[in-house]
């Protein structure tokens, strides 16, 4: 059997940008919303009190590629200076079976998280954004805030997090483009003007309402991604016009959705549009500038696959 290579965390970060991801990612949405990529439903596995093991597998056929990403999921680790998502990427060959190569998991998830809701708000949000909000404080923030302001030179970037002493580290770890970064301590002033909202948190329960969106808003709903999370409520579920990676996963993870449908705020026909749909051009994207546009980031295998994938192809 061909010896596959082992990618670190660093070896990722020197191989492989931003940039080099957009249009891959691109490619894979639309391979999912025209059936020719499979995501099959991910699973966990309690382990102890303190985690699970959690299985994701897929593939797609161009490029011939199929995979699964094993993970340690501890939600107490990042306590310990770990991350809660700990494992490995695994990546083979679809067309001689061999393995090609094993990523550090945690980059390859931080990576493909934040530039995949660039993708997303490149085809969604109105151009030339000035004000940028980042909920949350955590890896998923970082990451948001990082690709926001790579992507917006001409933009501010504003923090809030439940508690602002996080924000404040996380906006230190910025060097000298923390100029460009504010705290914002009060969640309606955070919302209040943001051109796009990147809501990174663990949330249970919704803590976005949607008496503080505005029209022309567009929000990336890249946290809470288990079907008892959410993070805006069922008044911001009324109010969005609503995107995601899959519907099939949607039906089953998408907490916001499953809960506004439960409280009857919405049916079972609510609109609910692919974004490889409109990346393709068979479906229509935002339609004017008063709407409200959301972007429900589940987190797809073939979007670790296709990460790793050119990641290897870059450092080979």
């Amino acid at each position: 059997m061909p010896e596959p290579l082992f990618l670190n965390a660093q070896d990722i970060a020197q191989t492989i940008t931003f940039q080099d991801l957009f249009e891959p990612l691109e490619r894979a949405m639309i391979a999912v919303s025209k059936g020719a990529a499979t995501h099959p439903p991910r699973f966990a596995a309690p382990i102890n009190p303190e985690g699970r093991l959690g299985v994701m597998y897929g593939s797609l056929s161009d490029p011939a590629i199929h995979g699964a990403k094993i993970l340690s999921l501890f939600p107490g680790a990042p306590a310990m200076g770990l991350s809660s998502h700990q494992g490995f990427v695994m990546l083979f060959d679809s067309t001689t079976g061999s393995p090609l190569v094993i990523c550090d998991a945690d980059r390859i998830t931080a990576l493909r998280t934040a530039a995949m809701s660039m993708v997303a708000t490149k085809a969604l949000a109105r151009p030339n954004p000035k004000t940028i909000t980042v909920c949350g404080a955590g890896e998923q923030a970082e990451w948001h805030t990082r690709m926001s302001l790579f992507c917006f030179e001409q933009a501010e970037v504003r923090l809030w997090a439940r508690r602002p002493e996080a924000s404040h580290a996380l906006r230190d770890r910025f060097g000298a483009e923390k100029e460009r970064i504010l705290v914002v301590e009060d969640l309606p002033a955070a919302i209040s003007g943001a051109d796009i909202i990147h809501t990174t948190t663990a949330a249970k329960q919704a803590f976005l309402s949607g008496a503080l969106l505005e029209p022309g808003q567009h929000i990336n709903l890249a946290g809470a991604s288990l079907a008892d999370s959410r993070e805006i409520d069922n008044e911001a579920v009324a109010k969005i016009c609503a995107f995601t990676d899959s519907r099939e996963s949607a039906s089953r993870e998408a907490g916001e959705f499953l809960g506004a449908q439960k409280a009857g705020v919405i049916t079972a026909d609510y609109p609910l549009t692919e974004i490889g749909e409109v990346l393709a051009g068979t479906k229509t994207g935002r339609r004017s500038d008063q709407d409200i546009t959301a972007y429900k980031s589940h987190g797809l295998i073939v979007q670790d696959l296709v990460t790793a994938y050119e990641t290897y192809r870059r450092y080979k």
